[in-house]
């Protein structure tokens, strides 16, 4: 697990949810018995790999803060405390 004094613990654990691909938004269905969640715009699954790297409606945002094609190049060329911003920013914040 990923921990740091220098960030919230929720933070720390968000950065740990999306280092597994795991989140609440994107897995909550297989504890409801419901159907995996799909992308409004484009009609894919939604996946952590979807939110940080391939959502053309995020694309903006994501510039803004990182430009990658991989989530492994993500998480090791970009600080969390970029990556959280830009999830607060997309408002998955408290949904993931």
């Amino acid at each position: 697990m990923v921990h740091s004094k220098n960030i919230p613990r929720y933070d720390s654990v968000l950065i740990n949810r999306l280092l597994i691909g795991n989140s609440r938004l994107t897995h909550s269905h297989i504890l409801c018995c419901d159907y995996p969640p799909t992308c409004q715009l484009c009609g894919l699954p939604v996946s952590v790999r979807h939110i940080l790297v391939e959502y053309i409606g995020l694309r903006d945002i994501r510039t803004k803060y990182f430009t990658v094609s991989w989530v492994a190049e993500l998480f090791q060329s970009v600080s969390n405390s970029i990556i959280i911003n830009f999830i607060k920013e997309a408002h998955f914040y408290h949904q993931l």
